[in-house]
């Protein structure tokens, strides 16, 4: 089985087209079915931040500086737009672009192969193979911060091979290679687990130097325009720090380091932070798809070329350097989740590609049992996306869907009782798809409230947060026109009752109690005389 099922295109034979022709058809269609499967996948809750940003930088606000924020913050200003332009829509139009996103990067992916002279039939099973992966159906399909970058990565490895598939190594190149630095210091703008990668692009041609696949010259023009296009991709970070460096730094560091750790311990799950632990949910998201089978073909193919003692190609090398950067940073956070590996995914499936034609070009053999392993990977790579269907269009779980509905339920009778003031919730999808102003000190929805009370008295002030013991006062200061409960205080973790307070108060405060008819929102609504 030296081609897994795809002959390479013989002049003059049309009927070699028709293979590639349908894995072209069905990599088209993974890039059409990505929008409508983002719009009834079931919410996530991790979405409550990204897109409550987003919202808040639409009206004015600066992250950090007006509210607290728990990444690096250039996706905001991308999705600000559409709340901007789409309004209380604005979360439907996020996950639709989250989707065109993840898109764009299977079509960046296979680019990239084609430019590295990869046939049709081949690059397209590569980039189908990436789609199925369990990683990347959950990433594309919700708003989080790892689409975009897996874009922007994508798009860094295409500027790659378009410089590395050249002959010539000519100097006036050197932009390609700065903008590449750019682009994936964009993505560690996005998300910081990129910087990863973005650091190996800019030190790989100095390693290809060293194991002389590159001239020293050449290696040295290249690192340093790669690292002066990242280190100005990342400048604006300092003009953010600058403004809220307390917020910044905690929005980016503490926060990551203390917080997750912290709530596990408190809900008595510290077995989820062990070593142990952080190995086998690597293992079940890898192989939950291709991934797995993709990442032991690869390093597999990779050794046997190095003990051959085969002259390395560049492209080669930095996939190599690019796909170790991918398994640093699924691997470095604890605990680990299978967003994390969103980084792996892009290289390796171009590397995976590479590899496999130059396998077959030699006349090596695959084992059969190859072919079979990802003919089953795929299968249970599809059951991804068939789950988020069920569970989104069949299940109680709410879907973006469901969330708009309940949002317009929320501004009728919040108008109504002619109210159009500030809204509190740690589910501000709710809140945002009515067209209310989010109260920015639930900016973060659950994530910094749940762990805030580990924070001196003074420093949450400076952060702009509320924490479980503190949030009836908050409230009881505020007094917001609604309040929104419902959506955290079930399917998953919570021994503390994160709702719990917020309730009491608008119970007590004699709030007035709606249930809503689309989902599991709770509505409350204050006295409008």
């Amino acid at each position: 089985m030296s081609d897994m099922g795809i002959s390479p295109p013989v002049p003059g034979e049309g009927a070699a087209d028709t293979p590639q022709q349908a894995h072209l058809g069905w990599l088209a269609a993974a890039c059409v079915l990505l929008p409508l499967l983002a719009l009834i996948s079931p919410i996530n809750h991790d979405e409550t931040q990204y897109i409550a940003a987003a919202q808040l930088t639409s009206d004015g606000f600066v992250p950090f500086r007006d509210f607290l924020y728990l990444q690096t913050p250039y996706q905001i200003y991308f999705f600000a737009p559409l709340f901007e332009l789409f309004e209380r829509y604005g979360f439907l139009a996020s996950r639709v672009v989250t989707a065109l996103s993840g898109g764009g990067a299977l079509v960046l992916a296979y680019a990239a192969l084609r430019r590295l002279r990869l046939d049709a039939g081949r690059a397209a099973i590569c980039c189908i193979l990436l789609a199925l992966c369990h990683t990347f159906a959950f990433s594309v399909t919700v708003v989080r911060n790892d689409a975009l970058p897996a874009l922007l990565l994508s798009g860094a490895i295409l500027l790659a091979a378009i410089q590395l598939a050249e002959t010539r190594r000519s100097a006036g190149r050197l932009w390609v290679w700065a903008i590449a630095g750019a682009v994936l210091g964009m993505a560690a703008g996005t998300k910081i687990s990129y910087l990863a990668p973005a650091l190996c692009l800019a030190g790989f041609p100095v390693w290809a130097a060293l194991v002389r696949a590159m001239p020293w010259r050449t290696a040295i023009l290249w690192s340093a325009a790669a690292t002066i296009g990242l280190a100005l991709a990342l400048a604006p970070l300092l003009w953010f720090r600058e403004a809220a460096p307390l917020a910044f730094d905690y929005g980016n560091f503490g926060y990551h380091a203390q917080a997750p750790l912290a709530w596990y311990a408190a809900n008595g799950l510290e077995d989820r932070l062990t070593f142990f632990a952080k190995l086998r949910d690597v293992f079940l998201t890898l192989i939950r798809g291709p991934a797995l089978f993709a990442l032991v073909v690869y390093v597999w193919l990779r050794l046997a070329s190095v003990r051959a003692r085969e002259a390395q190609r560049p492209i080669l090398l930095l996939i190599d350097v690019l796909v170790f950067a991918g398994l640093v940073a699924t691997v470095a956070p604890t605990p680990t989740w299978r967003q994390y590996a969103m980084p792996l995914l892009p290289p390796l499936f171009v590397g995976f590609g590479l590899v496999w034609q130059e396998h077959c070009e030699k006349g090596g053999k695959v084992a059969s049992f190859a072919k079979y392993a990802f003919i089953l990977a795929a299968v249970v790579g599809v059951g991804q996306p068939v789950f988020q269907i069920w569970k989104g269009a069949m299940s109680d779980d709410a879907n973006p869907l469901v969330i708009q509905s309940e949002g317009a339920f929320l501004a009728r009778e919040a108008a109504k009782a002619g109210l159009d003031g500030l809204a509190a919730s740690l589910s501000p999808e709710v809140v945002l798809a009515s067209g209310l102003p989010l109260d920015p000190t639930f900016a973060t929805g659950p994530f910094a409230y749940r762990t805030g009370d580990m924070i001196a008295e003074a420093d949450r002030d400076v952060l702009r947060i509320t924490t479980h013991s503190t949030v009836a006062e908050y409230l009881a200061q505020t007094r917001p026109d609604a309040i929104v409960t419902g959506y955290e205080n079930f399917d998953h973790v919570d021994a503390l009752g994160l709702e719990v307070p917020i309730e009491e108060f608008a119970r007590n405060a004699g709030y007035r109690r709606l249930e809503s008819p689309y989902g599991n929102a709770v509505i409350w609504l204050r006295d409008g005389r």
